[in-house]
């Protein structure tokens, strides 16, 4: 968690209540496979490192986000929590969905579409509950009914999509460097992709 406390209590506003401790047992907001491992972050405790939980907690459901998984820590742990009645979880979920791709910068791909799915949010954040390959299909019709004056201007723009496929582009090369490499015969001769996929 690279945002310290007092901005994650300005970020998050009033209502919002933080103790010390482990968050609520519930749902987590983010895939398991890009949770930290509790291990892993006790490696770095002597460099200060705060773990933060944000949690919507509802009657009978919670809807924790954290960027680790639950367990055990010798880090602190500051756990924010809000009550919510259940006719909200959509504004309880868009807020954590929003404080995990501003705060701390996670690509929307992170997500955990069941959650997402659940909240009724999958029409404002189609690259999480869709397959790629159905996003991509329906840019490319698009693309086709627009003008060829609009597409060209266009390109420069990039949109979602693009800061998106940067965010994961970025997140492969930070767990393999030889995706760099990748990348980099992609930019130098972006027909070569197309040859591999036509």
């Amino acid at each position: 968690m690279e945002a310290s406390i007092s901005q994650v209590r300005s970020w998050l506003g009033a209502g919002w209540e933080m103790y010390w401790g482990q968050p609520p047992r519930g749902v987590y907001l983010l895939k398991e496979e890009y949770m930290a491992d509790p291990a892993t972050v006790d490696e770095r405790c002597g460099e200060g490192p705060v773990v933060v939980y944000v949690a919507a907690v509802f009657d009978t459901l919670n809807l924790v986000y954290g960027r680790v998984k639950p367990g055990v820590v010798r880090c602190p742990v500051a756990t924010f929590t809000r009550r919510f009645p259940m006719s909200r979880v959509r504004q309880a979920v868009k807020t954590l969905v929003e404080f995990a791709v501003s705060v701390d910068r996670l690509p929307l791909f992170q997500l955990n579409p069941e959650v997402i799915r659940f909240a009724g949010l999958c029409g404002e954040y189609p690259l999480v509950c869709e397959e790629p390959h159905a996003i991509i299909q329906r840019l490319a019709e698009r693309a086709g009914r627009r003008p060829a004056v609009v597409r060209e201007e266009g390109r420069g723009g990039g949109g979602w999509l693009i800061n998106e496929l940067v965010k994961v582009l970025t997140d492969l090369m930070e767990r393999d460097p030889s995706y760099v490499e990748v990348v980099r015969r992609v930019v130098e001769d972006p027909e070569r992709l197309r040859e591999c996929y036509v």
